[in-house]
């Protein structure tokens, strides 16, 4: 068996038939594909959904910025204890819940972050199984092309053969 260089792997590939290679892991090979898929799709959704509560946040602090200034501005215009309380209650409620977005937040950044690395777990297992392929089909190449060899081989040793009888029988028959 011939041993051959990665970039010896590279053009072998390409100048055999290669209609004859089968690949035994293709299947388990397609199933890491589309784990890999998987994988994907979690992040993106995981991804978007931890900019939908980046945006709430964005909405809810510009809300609760701008609650805060109007109520400035009326404290400043005259003083109305219930509607100050009012508003008070409202900016605590709003603050409240840019603490659980927030932590919502988090939680959801933990979770990208998750599916991110599980994503280049796939990433590589696939990247090896590909890998593998390719070394196969390397192997596959200098086989069929060792065989071709010696099938050269056996026909120049045949044709050498002949043409050493065709000379015999001449010479014999002068």
């Amino acid at each position: 068996m011939m041993v051959s260089t990665t970039s010896g792997q590279a053009s072998s590939a390409r100048d055999i038939d290669a209609r004859g290679f089968m690949y035994a892991l293709e299947p388990v090979r397609q199933r890491q594909q589309w784990r890999l898929d998987k994988a994907m799709t979690a992040l993106a959704q995981a991804q978007k959904q931890l900019a939908e509560t980046e945006a709430r946040l964005a909405q809810l602090l510009a809300t609760h910025d701008e609650q805060a200034q109007q109520l400035g501005q009326a404290l400043m215009q005259r003083l109305d204890p219930v509607a100050h309380r009012r508003h008070l209650g409202y900016l605590t409620s709003l603050r409240k819940q840019w603490l659980e977005l927030d932590q919502t937040r988090q939680k959801q950044r933990t979770n990208c972050e998750q599916c991110r690395q599980q994503c280049l777990r796939e990433q590589i297992r696939l990247e090896g199984l590909t890998q593998h392929k390719e070394d196969a089909l390397a192997q596959y190449g200098d086989e069929m092309r060792q065989r071709n060899l010696n099938e050269q081989d056996r026909d120049w040793l045949a044709r050498l053969a002949s043409s050493r009888a065709s000379l015999d029988v001449l010479e014999q028959h002068p």
